[in-house]
């Protein structure tokens, strides 16, 4: 039995969808099991990140859990703090109590110690903690996603026929789809647990400013103008910001970093193991 912990959001619902493909018997933990909507054999259950019974509970009898659970876009308890702060640690805590042969945890290549964004330091943190806790891991780091990208830079340019910017607009980044990441977390969470660790980007850098010309030829539009935010200006609204909406203050901070910190990662030896990544033209090809 593998655990999908988050396994009803945009990257743990494909990796539900890979395993069932490959015939594995899965489970996904969701605070709201009435709502779940998973591919027919799916075990379905509830359980909350912030309530260690119902963890225990579900974690029982799994070879192997997949935590795709994060707080970047949570606010409260919800957020950084109460998720990857908190929350994730005991489930390693479970998972260790278990004994399961794989913990594979869904990071961020921006996860860094010093990172200027609290969500990517803590997840830094839960790294730390993963690879000192005795438990057996992998750890996936996926660059930005193609899935949570385009998305938000869609709605401008239908809507608006205005492109959105963020920072220079031309600092390249290794975008990577979310079914790619949802293909290699499958494939390493089958397995036992190895130490495993990779950044994983897509096959390609691209600047923002290309992603939006993609996106708007693939929508059959034209984008007749920019909505620009500097990352100067991303910087000085973020704090201005927090404490009306803290989501969108943190998106602002992670906006600035497309600028301040290299975006481009070397991912052909993980790729080399599990298989070729879409480019974003062919992603934006099949993504409906």
């Amino acid at each position: 039995m593998i655990v999908v912990f988050g396994g009803t959001g945009r990257v743990g619902r494909q990796i539900v969808e890979q395993l069932r493909r490959e015939g594995k018997a899965v489970r996904v933990v969701t605070r709201d099991p009435a709502s779940a909507n998973v591919a027919q054999g799916v075990e379905v259950v509830a359980g909350d990140i912030h309530d260690q019974r119902t963890l225990v509970r579900a974690a029982a009898g799994a070879e192997a859990i997949v935590c795709t659970v994060q707080g970047g876009n949570g606010k409260g308890n919800n957020g950084p703090r109460g998720i990857e702060g908190v929350g994730i640690p005991s489930l390693i805590g479970v998972a260790r109590d278990t004994a399961v042969e794989n913990f594979v945890y869904i990071s961020s290549a921006s996860a860094r110690a010093d990172s200027p964004v609290e969500f990517f330091r803590l997840k830094f943190e839960v790294e730390r903690l993963l690879r000192t806790s005795g438990v057996p891991y992998s750890i996936v780091r996926p660059t930005h996603l193609m899935d949570t990208w385009v998305e938000t830079l869609a709605e401008s340019i239908t809507k608006k026929g205005k492109a959105t910017v963020f920072g220079s607009g031309a600092s390249p980044v290794s975008w990577v789809a979310g079914r790619d990441v949802a293909k290699v977390a499958a494939a390493l969470a089958i397995r036992p647990g190895e130490g495993w660790s990779a950044d994983l980007g897509g096959p390609e850098a691209l600047p923002l400013t290309k992603v939006n010309e993609l996106i708007a030829a693939s929508l059959g539009l034209r984008i007749k103008g920019e909505n620009k935010m500097s990352a100067g200006m991303l910087r000085m609204m973020s704090p201005l910001t927090r404490p009306f909406n803290e989501v969108l203050a943190r998106r602002m901070q992670m906006g600035a970093l497309l600028d301040a910190q290299p975006q481009i990662v070397d991912s052909s030896a993980a790729w080399a193991r599990f298989g070729e990544p879409l480019s974003l033209s062919a992603w934006l090809k099949i993504r409906h």
